[in-house]
């Protein structure tokens, strides 16, 4: 079998009601010399059936199985190590692509010798399918050349407003990622997305943002913002961490900055966390004692007791 121009790497955790959606929009592509790999990561619904239906039907197709449930990034690095094609997609299985979505930005990263090419997304509210609008305007700094370490790693800092750019879903030359040795951090729950792409910045990848929006994401209640445990947040404090390390001998100033930034504001997150934590366990004492090591968390607790009020007072939600 000839190597396939791109394989698409599918993870699927009990996705029955939308995987044949997400499958559909993949094999309907106008870029149709392609391979899609399903990781079932141990459904206890139809998804291995249906992924299963598919393949009997469409020899593109192959359906892999993990024996336990292991999580998204272990799926997808199931399938990176399986994938025969020259260039790597990722889908998640209540997602979709548009039609032209593949052969566009496979085109535009081999004309312009891209390693890595991510677009714009397109909010799809479920489950009605309302069309939310994009992630990002067509204008953002973020489509302005190659995106840069520092510039990504400052588009993803915890306790600010707006898009983090570890969202983008990203299309990655194979040969780049094998010689490498690129693969998500299964230890997180959370941000695994964003630190396999600044791994990829900071082997060198060549990083072409695009501002048309191909990549349908399905936006759940709450889907862009999971509740974060203090587990969930001490791993990925550690995470960053060793990308200080790794990025000061050839970072530079700037990225540097970038991280330590980062780095401050994911820390300053489990402070929040711990905050609310001694708050609703009415240790008063402890609660202050955290803020007053901690005034930088000022802004953040009148949001949030802003919030509080909205919820509970009548026409809170015209409050500002």
């Amino acid at each position: 079998m000839a190597m396939p121009r791109v394989s698409v790497i599918l993870p699927a955790y009990n996705a029955e009601g939308s995987l044949g959606g997400a499958l559909d929009s993949v094999l309907a592509q106008s870029l149709d010399d392609l391979e899609v790999l399903v990781i079932d990561d141990a459904s206890r619904d139809r998804t291995a059936d249906i992924a299963t239906s598919y393949a009997a039907r469409d020899h593109r197709v192959r359906l892999l199985h993990s024996d336990v449930n292991r999580g998204a990034a272990a799926a997808r690095n199931l399938g990176f190590s399986a994938a025969q094609g020259r260039w790597l997609a990722v889908l998640d299985a209540d997602d979709s692509f548009g039609a032209q979505r593949l052969e566009r930005l496979i085109a535009r990263a081999e004309r312009e010798e891209a390693d890595i090419i991510a677009d714009n997304l397109r909010f799809v509210a479920h489950p009605e399918g309302r069309d939310l609008g994009t992630a990002l305007p067509a204008r953002s700094a973020a489509f302005r050349g190659p995106l840069s370490a520092a510039r990504f790693v400052r588009g993803n800092l915890f306790l600010t407003r707006g898009f983090k750019l570890g969202y983008l879903k990203p299309i990655l030359r194979r040969r780049f990622v094998e010689r490498h040795g690129l693969r998500q951090n299964e230890r997180l729950r959370i941000a695994e997305d964003y630190h396999f792409l600044l791994d990829a910045l900071l082997c060198g990848g060549r990083f072409l943002t695009d501002p048309e929006a191909g990549y349908r994401y399905t936006q759940r209640p709450g889907s862009l913002s999971r509740g974060l445990t203090l587990e969930d947040l001490r791993q990925l404090s550690a995470a960053n961490r060793l990308d200080l390390l790794r990025a000061t001998p050839q970072g530079g100033a700037d990225l540097r900055s970038a991280l330590q930034k980062r780095q401050w504001s994911v820390d300053l997150n489990i402070r929040l966390v711990e905050f609310q934590a001694a708050l609703k366990r009415r240790r008063v004492w402890d609660a202050g004692r955290i803020y007053a090591r901690n005034p930088d968390l000022t802004p953040y607790l009148a949001f949030y007791g802003l919030q509080s009020l909205r919820k509970r007072l009548p026409g809170g939600d015209r409050l500002v």
